[in-house]
């Protein structure tokens, strides 16, 4: 996209313009008759992460869902990439198989890649293990691991870092920043905490009202 720019001497010169990674433009949604989610508008650049707050049950899982394409039943537009990488409040990890196949086969990375991938996240050697051998925070390791393996345009993150204790999500907040930092991602972080929401986001916005809207940002 160009964007034709005037200047003071009757110049015209061209200057690209890069479309942002998400655009969303949300009319509504429901549930059973009830409207939880009105007009809305977003949009994030590669780059930028965005932090979305507002109170318990106002509707920020069910936006980033929407956004996820993991809920279609609403009304509006999303414009999306097609590599999107998750991470929800539990790690959702796959039990029964190694730390290592829970990056290759939900990826499609090779075997080398993920034991890059795990390296990064400091797992390295930790490969053939099993989750259930992991530590809850180890276990958050891989989940972001896994997120990032798939090269993603675009990361969502639901409350990612919540029932970790202080000292282990400032280490998880610093491991998201290094790696959004090496791969120049867009970002949608939903969190309660302001502080998080301060340190990570270049961006605030937060959702509130019924049903809820983008109230300031």
């Amino acid at each position: 996209m160009s964007l034709r720019l005037v200047a003071s001497n009757g110049t015209i010169k061209q200057a690209e313009v890069t479309p942002p990674v998400l655009s969303v433009a949300l009319k509504g949604k429901s549930f059973g008759g009830r409207q939880v989610l009105g007009a809305l508008e977003l949009s994030i650049a590669a780059g930028q992460t965005v932090a979305l707050t507002g109170p318990s049950g106002i509707g920020k899982s069910t936006l980033v869902r929407i956004i996820a394409g993991l809920e279609r039943d609403f009304d509006g537009e999303v414009t999306r990439p097609e590599r999107i990488g998750m991470v929800f409040q539990e790690p959702t990890l796959m039990p029964w198989r190694t730390v290592e196949d829970n990056l290759t086969l939900t990826t499609g990375i090779s075997d080398i890649g993920a034991r890059k991938a795990l390296e990064e996240v400091g797992l390295k050697g930790r490969g053939g293990d099993f989750p259930r051998q992991l530590s809850l925070g180890q276990q958050r390791r891989l989940a972001l691991a896994r997120a990032f393996a798939g090269s993603p345009e675009l990361m969502l993150l639901d409350e990612p870092f919540v029932s970790l204790d202080p000292q282990m999500a400032d280490e998880m907040m610093g491991l998201f920043e290094q790696l959004c930092a090496r791969r120049k991602v867009a970002s949608l972080i939903v969190t309660h905490s302001a502080e998080e929401a301060k340190r990570l986001a270049t961006r605030i916005l937060r959702l509130d009202g019924s049903p809820a809207r983008i109230v300031q940002g």
